[in-house]
């Protein structure tokens, strides 16, 4: 500290040239870091048509602070700091510089980045998006976890020793990560098996909705309610999962129940008119459809509808089948005949006797 008291106090009888020239050098680094991070992601051809989008990238705030950084060194070296403090600032500097290139490295290959795209963009790989953004989220991680290596090697931490006291903790680590390997693993079927991709729509166990994100640990989905729910990839594995965007056609069942006084001709006339109905729909796949007399019950005579459809939105699906229930019950009404509720015999005890 009294070197640093005794350095300021110098300043206006040595140094003051060498602190100007340091803070032009900075200021100088400052102004000129935004055209030094445009030029270099030009070589990179990483381009954008919104500026303010491209300005808040981590590719360009990184590149900006690394050169910053460099011009902050250059002027600690013409300020000729004492050897204390000018150890503890190269340190802290040289701890930025490894972060923002890290931060560099992870923004070029983050998923949302150009040049990913441009990877996904190609016929061979375009079928592996999902794979392909699993994989940059892994390389960034890897990234991350060396530039913390870096740090912490260059703060004159043991890596040996730190690495040495996580083989002797390995024990409580594996059992803490029990369910995280076992995600982990989850999630790798999942890519491997591609029971659904980002975009479907899939239903698993009690929830549906939209494939927003894969992950290796979770996958998001976004509800009907436009709410996101995040399911461990280990549940996902374990549960049935209805992937309703690969179906083909979609199937609807229909089930009337006649009075028991209704006569023979009256349901054979009833199925003809039913198939009339429902054949001169264009979206019926026609071999599809079956009209039959399903069963004869205590209580009323039961005839069954079913029959697929070439709609595959659920929204234009329930439409569709609004539409055919309602052509069904215009025609009961034109024949004037009444659906019958279920029946129940009711068994009265007189307990006086």
């Amino acid at each position: 500290m009294e070197q640093i008291q005794s350095f300021i106090e110098n300043i206006q009888e040595k140094n003051l040239i060498d602190v100007l020239i340091a803070i032009g050098i900075i200021i100088i680094f400052c102004m000129v870091s935004s055209l030094f991070s445009k030029f270099v992601m030009r070589i990179l051809k990483i381009k954008g048509n919104d500026k303010e989008k491209l300005k808040n990238s981590d590719i360009y705030k990184g590149l900006r602070y690394v050169f910053i950084c460099i011009g902050i060194y250059v002027a600690l070296v013409i300020l000729n700091l004492p050897d204390n403090w000018f150890i503890l600032c190269s340190k802290v500097i040289r701890i930025f510089i490894i972060f923002n290139s890290a931060r560099v490295l992870a923004g070029i290959i983050s998923p949302e980045s150009k040049i990913i795209r441009k990877i996904e963009k190609n016929q061979k790989l375009s079928e592996n998006k999902v794979t392909i953004s699993i994989m940059s989220k892994v390389i960034t991680v890897l990234i991350y976890v060396i530039a913390g290596f870096m740090i912490i090697a260059d703060l004159g931490y043991d890596l040996s020793g730190l690495i040495t006291g996580l083989g002797l903790s390995s024990v409580f680590i594996a059992l803490a990560a029990q369910e995280l390997v076992g995600n982990l693993i989850s999630g790798m079927a999942i890519i491997s098996d591609k029971p659904f991709e980002i975009g479907d729509y899939i239903q698993v166990g009690e929830y549906a909705g939209t494939v927003e994100d894969i992950r290796f640990r979770s996958t998001k989905i976004r509800t009907a309610e436009n709410t996101v729910i995040t399911i461990q990839n280990s549940k996902i594995v374990s549960e049935y999962v209805v992937n309703v965007s690969k179906i083909e056609k979609r199937r609807i069942d229909i089930s009337l129940r006649l009075p028991l006084d209704i006569t023979a001709r009256e349901i054979t006339e009833l199925i003809d008119s039913i198939k009339l109905v429902l054949y001169s729909n264009p979206e019926i796949i026609s071999n599809s459809l079956q009209v039959n007399l399903g069963e004869i019950i205590d209580d009323a005579i039961k005839i069954s509808i079913y029959f697929y459809i070439s709609i595959i939105d659920y929204e234009e699906f329930l439409k569709f089948k609004t539409k055919a229930n309602l052509s069904i019950m215009k025609l009961l009404e034109d024949k004037k005949i009444r659906l019958v509720y279920p029946g129940r015999n009711v068994y009265m005890i007189n307990e006086e006797q």
